[in-house]
C-alpha cells in the first residue's frame, strides 16, 4: 500500500493526500509526478481512458492537514498557542504543573530533559494527560483558510472540506482504469489523460495538460494581434479580440438603424453624437418597462396557479367527505360577519370562507381545551392539598403513639423486674442463679405478651 505523500510532489504544502484505494481498485503507483502543478500522475500498467467509472464509485481521497502550516484568519488567542512551537495547539495535553503543550512538542522536550519547559520543575511522561474538552472546542472553532482554495472555515472542518467539497483539491481520475489524480473541479468530465497534438507547436501532450502547455511552455504560444500588433497568446486570441481597442465594431445604436462603424476605442465618441441616440435611449426605457411588466405578469400567473391548486385541493377534500356539504355544520350563519352571503360571489369564495371559519373554530377549541386543562390542574391541586395535610397529621399521631407504647413497655418491664427479682432466694448459689434466670425468663414472657396485647388494641 503506498504511503501518504504530498500532492504535486511538493512537501512544503500544509496537507497530505492518502492515495490508498479500495480492495477492488488496487493499482501500483510510482513516485513520478508531472511538472505542470495541476495533478499527480502515476505510470499505469494499462489505460482505459475511453471508459468511465461507475456513478457510485467514490473519487474522494483522504487528506491529512498539517495544522501547524495552515494560515489562520485573524489573530489567535495567546492562551491557545503552544509555548514551544508557538503555533495553535495540536493534540493538546495538560501537565501536573497546569501547563498545556502540544503532545509532539512535550514528548520531544521530555526526551531531552525530564523538566517542565516553563517552570523547570521535574516532569515525567506519566504526569502528562489529555487537555480538557473546552480547549479542544476552542481550537476546533478557530477560523483557518483552506490551503487549496483559500475559503475560510472552522479548523475542525478542513480535512472534510478537502476530502469532499474543495474544488481545487485532488481526487481520483474518473477514468475506469486511470490511476492519475485530478482536481475536483474537472472530475465531472471524462478522463482527460490521453495524448493530443498541440495545434501551435505540433508536440504531443495529455489533454489535461494542454492548456498549461499552450500558456507557459509552448514555443509557438505567442503571436502578434492583427489589429493592434500586440503580442498575445494564441490560445487567448478570442479573448483578446473581445478587448482589443482597435477592433472595428458597429455603433451602439445599430439595431435602431445606425450604419456607422468605428474602432472600439472611438465608439464612445460616436455614440454621444449619433443621430439615433434619442430614439435608442427611448427604446431602452421601453424595453425596461416591458421587462418589468412581464415580470409582474409572471408573478400574477404564479399566484393565480397557486390559488387554482388550492381551490382544487378544497374541492377534492369536499368530495372525499363522508357527509354532504348541506349536513355539515358550516352554514353561513356561523361564518364571520365580513364573509356574508353578499360577499360570496362564487363557489370558490364560499369554500374559502368555510375553510377560514373552520380554522377559527379550531383556534377557539384549542383555547377552550387549554382553559379546561388549567382548571382541571387547579381542581386536582385543591383536592389533593387537604389529603396531604391529613396524611401529615396521621404520621405525627402515629409517631406520638409509638413513643407512648415504647414508654409503657419500658415501664412495665421495669416493674416486672422489681416484682419477680426480689423474692426469697435458694440456699445455694446454684439454686439462686436458677431462680433468678427463671424469674427473668418469666418476666420476659410477660413483657412480650403485654407488648402483643397493646399492639393488638392499637
Amino acid at each position: 500500500m503506498p504511503s501518504p505523500r504530498h500532492p504535486l510532489g511538493d512537501h512544503s504544502l500544509p496537507y497530505t493526500v492518502h492515495t490508498e484505494l479500495d480492495s477492488d481498485d488496487e493499482v501500483s503507483l510510482d513516485t513520478d509526478t508531472i511538472t505542470d502543478g495541476d495533478n499527480i500522475t502515476a505510470s499505469p500498467s494499462s489505460r482505459g481512458l475511453h471508459k468511465s467509472r461507475p456513478p457510485t464509485f467514490n473519487l474522494n481521497l483522504r487528506h491529512t492537514v498539517d495544522l501547524r502550516a495552515i494560515t489562520y484568519n485573524g489573530t489567535v488567542d495567546e492562551n491557545l498557542v503552544c509555548p514551544i512551537c508557538r503555533c495553535p495547539f495540536v493534540d493538546p495535553v495538560l501537565t501536573d504543573c497546569d501547563h498545556v503543550f502540544c503532545r509532539p512538542c512535550i514528548d520531544d522536550a521530555l526526551s531531552e530533559s525530564q523538566l517542565c519547559p516553563i517552570d523547570r520543575l521535574p516532569l515525567s511522561s506519566d504526569a502528562v494527560s489529555r487537555a480538557p474538552k473546552m480547549i479542544f472546542n476552542q481550537l476546533d472553532a478557530l477560523k483557518a483558510k483552506c490551503p487549496c482554495c483559500g475559503v475560510v472555515l472552522a479548523r475542525s472542518m478542513l480535512e472534510s472540506h478537502l476530502e469532499k467539497y474543495c474544488l481545487e483539491a485532488v481526487v481520483r481520475c474518473p477514468g475506469a482504469e486511470c490511476v492519475k489524480l485530478v482536481k475536483r473541479k474537472i472530475s465531472g468530465e471524462d478522463c482527460l489523460h490521453y495524448p493530443m497534438v498541440c495545434p501551435d507547436c505540433k508536440e504531443t501532450h495529455d489533454e489535461i495538460d494542454m492548456e498549461a502547455h499552450r500558456e507557459n511552455s509552448c514555443n509557438e504560444r505567442l503571436k502578434a494581434c492583427e489589429h493592434c500588433s500586440a503580442e498575445i497568446l494564441r490560445c487567448k486570441e478570442e479573448q483578446h479580440e473581445g478587448e482589443c481597442p482597435d477592433v472595428v465594431q458597429p455603433c451602439k445604436w445599430a439595431e435602431y438603424g445606425c450604419q456607422d462603424e468605428a474602432k472600439r476605442k472611438d465608439l464612445p465618441l460616436h455614440a454621444d453624437e449619433c443621430s439615433y441616440k434619442a430614439m435608442g435611449q427611448m427604446a431602452e426605457t421601453l424595453k425596461k418597462e416591458i421587462r418589468s411588466l412581464r415580470s409582474e405578469v409572471r408573478t400574477m400567473n404564479e399566484t393565480h396557479h397557486l390559488q387554482e391548486r388550492r381551490i382544487k385541493f378544497l374541492e377534492g377534500g369536499q368530495r372525499a367527505s363522508d357527509r354532504p356539504l348541506d349536513m355539515m355544520d358550516l352554514s353561513l350563519a356561523n361564518l364571520p360577519e365580513s364573509t356574508g352571503a353578499d360577499a360570496l360571489e362564487s363557489g370558490h369564495e364560499y369554500l374559502l370562507s368555510l375553510l377560514e371559519a373552520q380554522q377559527g373554530r379550531l383556534s377557539q377549541l384549542s383555547a377552550e381545551v387549554s382553559d379546561f386543562q388549567a382548571k382541571s390542574t387547579m381542581m386536582l391541586f385543591n383536592e389533593t392539598l387537604p389529603i396531604k395535610n391529613e396524611l401529615a397529621e396521621l404520621r405525627s399521631t402515629q409517631q406520638v403513639t409509638c413513643m407512648h407504647v415504647r414508654w409503657l413497655m419500658r415501664f412495665r418491664m421495669q416493674e416486672n423486674q422489681r416484682r419477680f427479682g426480689g423474692g426469697p432466694g435458694a440456699t445455694s448459689n446454684g439454686g439462686s442463679d436458677g431462680g433468678s434466670s427463671s424469674d427473668l425468663s418469666m418476666g420476659r414472657r410477660l413483657s412480650d405478651s403485654l407488648t402483643r396485647d397493646i399492639i393488638t388494641k392499637l
